[in-house]
């Protein structure tokens, strides 16, 4: 009896071994999921209070302008008791915090509000320029990470080459160049002179492929650019910085082949700031779509932006600057996932 009742602890003792082995999995996985998940909570927690702070902010510059939209949509030929009429269906009579709260509460029961000009709901008049604009960010953002990167990668372990020096002395001369001035050079070249790119009109993404293609070129061109510079030199003084740390010269010393070491021992490491630079262009790719639109002639989010600041139309201004906050905002919670699958330290930072 004593046998037999000795034997339980040790039966015991193996089957719970064998119960934590199998939990093991699980619990690795959730161990290293829970810093991401976190990250991934005080991001989003953060984000509602900054883009509540940016609304109001542009709300609160908009209300310092000395301009009067209800003058503005009228025209100056309207009688006073027209325009006191008007600024009080737009409630511009009420108080700025009323006004803003009005605003607010709508925002958050799902509407963005109407166009002061032909009130017109505001994400009806978004939604018309968004795919374009996507399109122009998206066609540059991939354009730059497949030239910059590459380009960086090779000249940054091979430097002081021909590649390096070429690619340096372009990038400073590119990174000198407005965008809207890229824009007006390839429309005067690509389109007045060798007339093989249409240099103006609006793209229509659902009509022929290739017409949406050409119209797309210039534009995502003179984007691109500068931000091909930037990410370049940025990519390239990461991989020197790799290639120059003992575990690479090891490696090399060793015989491994230049194509195998970049892969295997320096794209990773060098990786990390480029891909967090790309992830803030997005911001600034943004800005600029808004004038290359304007210089082109398309119907995107920034020239209607632009046309809206231009007539005080403030609802659809809040509207676009809350939608391109919140891309912003999703861009850079993706960079930061991407940083934290690249760079293993920044982890439990």
């Amino acid at each position: 009896m004593s046998g037999i009742s000795g034997r339980g602890p040790v039966v015991a003792l193996v089957g719970g071994a064998t119960a934590g082995r199998g939990a093991k999995p699980a619990n690795r996985f959730v161990q290293k999921a829970a810093p991401l998940l976190r990250m991934v909570a005080r991001r989003v927690g953060i984000a509602v209070p900054l883009l509540v702070l940016v609304s109001f902010s542009v709300f609160a510059i908009s209300s310092i302008s000395t301009a009067d939209p209800a003058r503005a949509i009228l025209g100056e030929g309207a009688t006073p008791q027209s325009v006191a009429q008007l600024r009080h269906q737009l409630g511009l009579d009420q108080s700025f915090l009323h006004r803003y709260w009005d605003w607010l509460s709508g925002v958050a029961h799902g509407g963005l509000g109407n166009s002061w000009y032909g009130n017109i709901p505001v994400l009806t008049k978004i939604s018309q320029g968004l795919p374009t604009t996507i399109s122009l960010v998206l066609a540059a953002m991939i354009l730059t990470a497949v030239v910059g990167i590459p380009l960086g990668l090779y000249a940054g372990m091979r430097r002081g080459g021909k590649v390096d020096t070429i690619a340096n002395s372009l990038a400073a001369i590119g990174l000198a160049m407005p965008e809207f001035w890229v824009a007006l050079v390839l429309i005067l070249l690509l389109s007045v002179k060798l007339r093989v790119l249409p240099g103006t009109g609006a793209l229509t993404l659902s009509g022929d492929p290739w017409q949406a293609a050409r119209h797309l070129i210039i534009p995502v061109v003179a984007i691109a650019l500068p931000q091909i510079c930037a990410l370049y030199r940025q990519t390239r003084a990461s991989a020197a910085i790799v290639a120059q740390q003992d575990y690479v010269r090891t490696a090399r010393a060793g015989g491994i082949s230049e194509w195998s070491l970049l892969r295997t021992r320096v794209a990773k490491n060098a990786l990390v700031a480029p891909v967090t630079l790309l992830g803030l262009q997005l911001g600034r790719m943004i800005g600029i779509a808004a004038v290359v639109e304007s210089v082109y002639g398309l119907h995107g989010i920034g020239s209607i932006a632009v046309q809206a600041a231009l007539t005080s139309d403030l609802p659809v201004v809040l509207g676009v600057v809350l939608v391109t906050a919140a891309v912003v905002m999703a861009a850079n919670l993706l960079t930061d996932i991407a940083t934290y699958y690249l760079a293993p330290k920044a982890r439990n930072s």
